[in-house]
């Protein structure tokens, strides 16, 4: 596993052609027990969103290895808890979810009622096969050029600023950002990250903190202006934007990890099994570079490192929550 994963645990129609992603010897044969029948990969992104070309970049090489074909769902919305319940419902065996990590870390405290998943039970760590690049970024009108600028011009102007995150774990810990650097700045709700976006570039909010690959579009267009990523190395799409460690605020590196779940008493060699063809699968050229070209990092992980990020990830989310709550006021 890369340094990323090792470092985090100090805080907290995309598919390709069989000439790309099945290149690579079969590792089943039809005689082994599991996967005996057609599998789903559930992801909770959207069409045409950063996990959802994910979804589609593993599936075929899924289908190639494991022997079965192997459709993908999306179940978009809800706070991934759609996703996670129509994983958790369906037969042992019958679905694989790939979902961000905060399904597991951050929505059991943010869920308002009863979750309808386990997330002990129901998500079983299998593998991290990317992640993707968080950028912190304002409108381009705003006069700020760095981390520190931004801080400096919203103490200054108290209640003046607004933003908006995506949900989870990010909104949480950005909150426990800006509290932390005394910034008193509103939170703006947003059904998800395109609205938000488009808002953010047109000035009605101020600051943002999304993903890079649906952010790229509004910053190449001069509307929007990256200030940093979270991440513990540069974008290859944003070489010259710094980290949040370089910019000065190492205490806020986050690598936005994509999980692969099993499901509720996987056995340990179906899931290792899983975990090394998602391990061939991310080592493909041609699939390190389809993610790279949409702002995302090809970057196995077993199911140890899985279960390690998210440890991390729901100690800083209780951090969070008992210092700034769920929707703190600023």
């Amino acid at each position: 596993m890369p340094d990323t994963c090792h470092r985090l645990g100090r805080r907290a129609a995309f598919g390709l052609g069989a000439g790309f992603i099945l290149a690579g010897p079969r590792t089943a044969g039809a005689q082994q027990a599991w996967p005996d029948r057609p599998l789903r990969l559930i992801n909770s992104g959207a069409a045409g969103s950063g996990i959802d070309l994910v979804a589609r970049l593993l599936s075929d090489g899924l289908a190639q290895r494991l022997g079965q074909p192997v459709t993908v769902e999306n179940r978009p919305g809800g706070g991934s808890v759609l996703a996670v319940q129509a994983h958790a419902q369906a037969r042992p065996g019958e679905s694989l979810l790939l979902a961000a990590t905060g399904v597991a870390s951050t929505v059991p405290y943010t869920f308002n009622g009863r979750l309808p998943y386990d997330p002990e039970a129901d998500l079983v760590p299998v593998a991290i096969p990317a992640s993707e690049f968080l950028c912190l970024a304002v409108n381009a009108e705003l006069p700020v050029r760095s981390v520190a600028e931004l801080v400096a011009h919203a103490k200054a102007r108290p209640g003046a600023l607004n933003w908006n995150s995506v949900p989870g774990y990010v909104e949480l810990d950005t909150r426990l950002f800006f509290h932390q650097q005394g910034v008193e700045i509103a939170y703006v709700a947003y059904p998800g990250s395109p609205p938000a976006i488009l808002d953010l570039a047109a000035g009605r909010i101020q600051v943002g903190m999304q993903p890079l690959t649906p952010l790229l579009g509004a910053i190449r267009e001069g509307k929007v202006r990256p200030v940093a990523v979270t991440s513990g190395s540069r974008a290859p799409s944003l070489p010259d934007v710094p980290t949040m460690e370089e910019a000065g605020f190492p205490a806020q590196r986050y690598d936005p990890f994509t999980g692969l779940f099993g499901w509720r008493g996987m056995p340990g060699t179906a899931r290792d099994r899983v975990a090394a063809v998602v391990a061939e699968i991310v080592a493909l050229p041609a699939v390190a570079e389809r993610m790279r070209a949409a702002g995302i990092v090809a970057r196995f992980g077993g199911p140890a490192e899985l279960a390690a990020v998210i440890g991390v990830q729901r100690e800083r989310v209780q951090l969070a929550v008992r210092t700034v709550g769920l929707r703190a006021p600023g």
